[in-house]
């Protein structure tokens, strides 16, 4: 993964990118995340281009090669609709490495029928190149304005081939523009980073009309076809000022969730994201990740969480936990957490706790683990959950 700032470490005792290939169906690049405790994102946002963009909410894709999904994720979240990314995947039967493979069939309709049906939400798909001659970008472009001066995000998914000669495909999200630039947030900075190479981070991301247009618009053709996602609904009158998200960083020996062997530190689960599982995810063995690893009893687990902010101003959020058991109802007052995160305009910030023996506290059963963030007022603005199975 490519570097993104210095790290701090932070350590509570009681609760404390390599890019993937993609070719003509988009299989999406990704970033893989740190193990520190705590880092901040401090490379990024010396403008203030996230003032001129919709608040999109971010989520970054990890080590999945969900950029579609991801993408999906920000916008349906931007309109008050909080589905995972791992739920679309599952959903789609879509594993840790594809993605949606009906994309750029014009006759298939599998986006827009789960949009319709899971999200109460419409959303028009266009597919871009067909036609045989020069490329229309102005229409292309116009597009973009047109869905951003209305209040909606579109997301764009594009084949092109890399400083390396490489083909590649990669989804990301339109959220606004301004004279001279378009503003792009990207689930993993294939596009923004390591395309155009530009190292103000994911969110709303200035590239220039000029550089947009000519190393990807152009691009498009029949042999190198794009497509965009709209939301046709009008926009919200308010929407999330922030997200909280997990990565999935199986791939690269660490995940944002995992479960050590007090007795056997080689003994390591790891929280893999893949929608062929029943939930989108599974808890798998670190030194083999086809196989399902059991909690133990004897396990500490860590939690790496990270809060972005789409705003341009500093936001202060809380961050707690909830564990609840699936078949009484009752909250486990041991694993409850409270932490307060304040997170600039425009970046992202990642916090790890640990739980040390606390699992061996647990009966038997089933539990729905959910992490909730809240402004400095007490308002939801966002959550994630997953369930876990204790022996």
């Amino acid at each position: 993964m490519s570097e993104q700032g210095d790290h701090v470490i932070i350590r509570r005792i009681d609760l404390s990118f390599m890019v993937k290939v993609l070719c003509i169906m988009l299989v999406s690049c990704n970033v893989a995340a740190t193990g520190d405790i705590e880092k901040e994102h401090a490379d990024i946002y010396s403008r203030n281009n996230v003032k001129t963009a919709l608040p999109v909410p971010y989520y970054d894709q990890g080590d999945t090669s969900w950029c579609l999904y991801s993408c999906l994720s920000m916008m349906l979240s931007y309109n008050n609709r909080n589905i995972e990314p791992w739920e679309i995947a599952s959903y789609f039967d879509s594993g840790h490495d594809e993605t949606f493979e009906g994309q750029y069939n014009v006759f298939d309709n599998s986006l827009e029928n789960y949009f319709s049906e899971k999200c109460s939400i419409q959303i028009k798909r266009t597919v871009w190149g067909f036609n045989i001659g020069n490329f229309d970008v102005e229409n292309f472009d116009s597009r973009i304005r047109e869905n951003i001066d209305r209040g909606q995000p579109v997301l764009l998914a594009f084949q092109y081939t890399d400083p390396a000669g490489a083909k590649k495909g990669h989804a990301i999200v339109a959220t606004g523009y301004d004279e001279e630039c378009i503003y792009l947030t990207d689930p993993s900075g294939a596009i923004t980073e390591d395309f155009f190479a530009h190292k103000e981070g994911h969110i709303a991301v200035p590239v220039s009309w000029y550089e947009f247009n000519e190393r990807l618009v152009r691009e498009i053709m029949l042999t190198n076809l794009a497509f965009t996602i709209e939301i046709t609904e009008d926009a919200p009158s308010s929407s999330p000022d922030g997200s909280i998200y997990l990565v999935d960083s199986t791939d690269h020996n660490y995940s944002h969730v995992y479960f050590t062997n007090r007795s056997n530190k080689n003994d390591v689960g790891l929280l893999r994201l893949d929608g062929k599982y029943e939930n989108g995810y599974l808890i798998v063995r670190q030194d083999n990740i086809s196989r399902e690893r059991k909690i133990s009893l004897q396990d500490s687990m860590s939690l790496y969480f990270t809060v972005a902010n789409p705003t341009p101003e500093q936001k202060n959020y809380t961050v707690t936990s909830e564990v609840v058991s699936k078949e009484s109802g009752n909250k486990i007052d041991n694993f409850f957490f409270s932490s307060e995160i304040e997170v600039e305009g425009g970046k992202d910030l990642s916090k790890g706790i640990n739980y040390s023996n606390q699992i061996e506290k647990l009966p038997a059963g089933d539990y729905s683990f959910t992490l909730i963030l809240s402004d400095d007022k007490g308002k939801h603005i966002d959550s994630l959950s997953f369930e876990l199975y204790i022996p």
